[in-house]
């Protein structure tokens, strides 16, 4: 699994998406997990609010997991041709696969902290390449970033 967590500020991507027609796409599994940063919730939620300030959302889309393309081409459908821009709520890994399969401008505002694990009491940890473990919370204020949704 992956551990993400927020790269970016909600007025940072208004800003990137301005008088663009946007799609949110999000994984279901490891986006969600990492205190529901990403999944279908989160994904609708910043729908809602950037359409909320003007822009042209023209769909909000969830898979399983995006970081298999052979996924990604199932819900190729629910992106609409129009769109010029999509939001990824994705690990890194799912940003590329977004990237290879559309052929669009992908906006990632979330950074991929690293591998890791979910502990039996939700906790996303992450993984050092040394075996080392810490929270994602841990991880997430020592890279300065924020481990909540955008909205």
């Amino acid at each position: 699994m992956m551990i993400i967590a927020r790269g970016m500020e909600y007025a940072e991507v208004l800003n990137a998406v301005k008088g663009r027609k946007v799609a949110v796409w999000t994984c279901d599994t490891c986006a969600r997990l990492c205190n529901s940063i990403g999944g279908k919730e989160a994904a609708d939620r910043l729908a809602d609010k950037l359409k909320t300030d003007g822009v042209n959302v023209m769909s909000s889309t969830s898979i399983s997991a995006a970081c298999l393309i052979s996924k990604v081409c199932t819900k190729m459908i629910e992106i609409p041709e129009e769109v010029d821009m999509i939001i990824a709520l994705t690990c890194d890994i799912g940003v590329k696969c977004t990237e290879r399969t559309f052929k669009k401008e992908v906006l990632s505002p979330l950074v991929t902290l690293g591998r890791g694990f979910v502990e039996a009491d939700g906790t996303p940890v992450v993984m050092s390449a040394f075996d080392e473990y810490m929270t994602l919370n841990e991880a997430a204020k020592k890279e300065k970033k924020a481990t909540d949704p955008l909205v």
